[in-house]
């Protein structure tokens, strides 16, 4: 099995997938390795800024023609490292019999599995305006929390920042997620793949959404 990889979004975060990935697989010979075609599709639009109204550049167009670009590459199965992106997977599922991962439900099902009933999610403006998910935890009976305002639109230049390159302070994000742990969050969930990019090589104690989504390729194709 081949698993590809609808990335750029953005091109660090992939990179990072990938990275996952290799580090979690135990071999003996590099040939034990999965197969992986990755496609770094930067140039689609803005997620968070077309869920939220305030651009009309429609991502889901330039989304599918990664998704598709990967299927005629012959990949068996389809991760996207990218949660926002999300807002469009049960669209995505329906448009291609290829498999794609749903990121959501598998960090529900791991958050649930962990004992955990109330979680702080920390994620761009899209994917807490979209809701879905907080729709995933909350059919496993997870309550979230998220930043107050003020706190997310920082957050939210956090992550462009990181988006473009620049460089990233964890203690910044620390600081986010304590305020969350303060309202009666039990553990506070990485909702956004750039924050994943944050943390690289802190043991932080966050739940990791690339973390679960890379863990849940492998089982898969592995069986």
């Amino acid at each position: 099995m081949t698993l590809g990889i609808a990335g750029g979004m953005g091109v660090q975060a992939t990179a990072l997938f990938y990275e996952k990935l290799i580090s979690l697989q135990k071999v003996g010979v590099e040939q034990d390795y999965i197969d992986v075609l990755i496609y770094s599709k930067s140039s689609i639009p803005d997620r968070t800024a077309f869920i939220t109204g305030k651009s009309d550049q429609n991502p889901y167009p330039e989304l599918i023609r990664a998704i598709e670009t990967l299927r005629r590459a012959n990949a068996s199965c389809i991760a996207v490292p990218c949660v926002t992106s999300h807002y469009f997977l049960k669209d995505m599922m329906e448009d291609y019999c290829v498999p794609i991962f749903n990121m959501l439900k598998e960090m529900a099902r791991y958050v649930s599995d962990a004992g955990y009933k109330k979680i702080g999610l920390l994620a761009t403006v899209g994917t807490l305006h979209g809701r879905f998910f907080h729709t995933a935890l909350a059919e496993c009976g997870i309550e979230t929390v998220e930043p107050k305002p003020t706190d997310q639109a920082a957050l939210m230049e956090y992550i462009y920042a990181i988006k473009k390159g620049q460089p990233s302070d964890p203690a910044v994000l620390r600081g986010f997620a304590d305020v969350l742990l303060s309202q009666g969050a039990e553990a506070a969930i990485l909702g956004c793949t750039e924050l994943s990019v944050a943390v690289k090589g802190y043991d932080n104690g966050y739940i990791d959404a690339l973390d679960v989504l890379a863990r849940a390729a492998l089982k898969y194709i592995k069986g």
